[in-house]
């Protein structure tokens, strides 16, 4: 067996989904499914690309704007 850790677009996410399950369960079986907050990242190099992308793209929060995300995304924890 293999397995495999992918992020998958909201967009995409039903169709992917569907695609996996007209396996049967011994030849694929989902482990985990969960959704991951866009702020949430498990790679520095992930943190790395955002960064970048965000530099190149001039695609940034202010300092205030960032905290206030994510207090709002956190309050409920």
């Amino acid at each position: 067996m293999h397995s495999l850790r992918l992020d998958i677009d909201n967009s995409v996410y039903t169709q992917f989904l569907s695609f996996v399950q007209q396996f049967k369960k011994d030849e694929v079986n989902i482990i985990e499914d969960k959704v991951t907050e866009d702020f949430i990242t498990s790679s520095v190099e992930d943190v790395q690309k955002r960064v970048a992308d965000a530099e190149k793209n001039n695609n940034f929060s202010s300092h205030e704007d960032f905290w206030s995300d994510i207090d709002s995304k956190t309050k409920d924890l």
